[in-house]
């Protein structure tokens, strides 16, 4: 099992994705991000800053996530995007969606 470090404050949570979001990285991460809805999360933060390998399986989770996750007072985001996963993200016009910050 992988190990994702974050950071709580209140409501805010920032999860350190890791070197890399795919298939492999999926599950875990799921299951890691659906504790968090449940857990009465308002703001969640993705930090990409480590991150060099983003597939369509993490694309696809990203893409759950911001589905089940945002509404009302709830917020997701992507910081600290490399540029290669920031331009690949505008290629597939999901930037704004996925509130990606380039880092």
């Amino acid at each position: 099992m992988r190990d994702f470090p974050l950071e709580r404050e209140g409501s805010k949570v920032k999860v350190v994705v890791g070197a890399e979001l795919s298939a492999a990285i999926v599950p875990e991460l799921r299951d890691l991000l659906w504790a968090i809805q449940e857990d009465g999360v308002t703001d969640l933060a993705l930090d990409f800053s480590q991150t060099t390998l983003l597939d369509a399986a993490g694309i696809v989770l990203l893409l759950a996530a911001h589905t089940s996750f945002v509404g009302g007072d709830r917020s997701m985001r992507m910081v600290a995007v490399p540029r290669n996963i920031f331009s690949l993200l505008e290629t597939l016009r999901l930037r704004e969606r996925l509130g990606a910050e380039i880092g």
